[in-house]
């Protein structure tokens, strides 16, 4: 089968093949962070991976396939790191949502994100069209379906489309303000921080914790 651009042409079967792959994934995630998309060919990418350009073809048709792969293991680990969190946090089924759990969590992604090079310029490539977009939205989707899964394994009567919209907004509020925090002075990044996970805990409790369905109603009737 002839290989697409974003197909890998083969899987390495050996030990050091696999780590082949993996330090040109690493090479290409350092040269996203610093030179940008637009500005890698696969022969740095070779370079920077102390390998020959040939090696490079041999397991990736383009500079493009190689960045999809690279996204891809970000996806997995953010799916690892999801599982693991949610799952260890609500064995106990009265366990409810915590401001120390949702501080965790945040803090938890925020370092997991730190340690992927090229991270952030392919995350901010949702804010523009651009080659970057769809792996930002890939993302993006990874880490909105993930919460969707685990929590709706730990609060199964909450109503699916209401945990999507709550969840959403999680996800893009979270995206928004740590974005900022990346430019922010860093007192200031600090702050957003901490008042992030006190917001999204006391709005993700308002979905998810026992008796939110009537506070919810009684606020609606209040309202109106």
């Amino acid at each position: 089968m002839s290989s697409t651009p974003l197909q890998r042409r083969r899987e390495p079967s050996q030990a050091r093949g696999r780590e082949r792959v993996r330090a040109l994934l690493r090479a290409t995630g350092e040269l996203l962070e610093e030179v940008g998309y637009d500005a890698i060919t696969t022969k740095a990418i070779a370079e920077r991976a102390d390998t020959s350009i040939g090696s490079f073809y041999q397991f990736f048709p383009n500079r493009d396939a190689a960045v999809a792969h690279l996204v891809d293991s970000y996806r997995a680990q953010i799916r690892k790191y999801l599982h693991s969190a949610v799952r260890q946090q609500f064995k106990d089924t009265r366990k409810g949502i915590t401001a120390d759990w949702v501080g965790s969590v945040v803090d938890g992604l925020s370092a997991l994100y730190a340690s992927f090079p090229g991270f952030a310029g392919i995350w901010s490539g949702g804010v523009q069209d651009g080659p970057l977009r769809p792996h930002a939205e890939q993302l993006r989707a990874e880490l909105l379906g993930s919460l969707e899964v685990l929590l709706g394994e730990a609060f199964p009567g909450v109503d699916p489309e209401r945990r999507h919209r709550c969840l959403l907004m999680v996800v893009e509020t979270a995206k928004a303000v740590l974005s900022r925090c990346g430019t922010a002075a860093p007192d200031h990044a600090d702050m957003m921080r901490e008042e992030l996970k006190h917001m999204l805990a006391l709005y993700m409790a308002a979905y998810f914790e026992s008796g939110a369905d009537e506070r919810r109603a009684s606020w609606k009737a209040g309202a109106g």
